[in-house]
């Protein structure tokens, strides 16, 4: 059961599939208020889900969404092998 945000009065989020967001100031619901980022599936330009909800409080009204930015491990490999290997091996 994915939690579904709707938007405030038909606002477009802008958001894209994969996007990771942030809640505060939500009224029911409050465990997502300040708590880690959640990745998110767009369902439509004025919708959004998330995770299962259904162990949370129920949702009553209004909140803010953010959109934040999660770091993602990069691994590379020197220079000086680059170029005796521009590609790692098996490619």
């Amino acid at each position: 059961n994915p939690g579904v945000v709707h938007t405030h009065e038909g606002r477009r989020h802008g958001f894209q599939d994969g996007d990771w967001v942030t809640f505060s100031e939500l009224q029911g619901i409050t465990e997502l208020n300040g708590s880690a980022p959640r990745q998110i599936k767009v369902t439509g330009p004025y919708s959004f889900t998330i995770e299962d909800t259904s162990g949370l409080s129920a949702y009553l009204r209004e909140g803010i969404v953010s959109q934040v930015k999660v770091p993602t491990p990069m691994t590379f490999i020197s220079y000086r092998q680059a170029l005796v290997q521009p590609l790692p091996e098996g490619e």
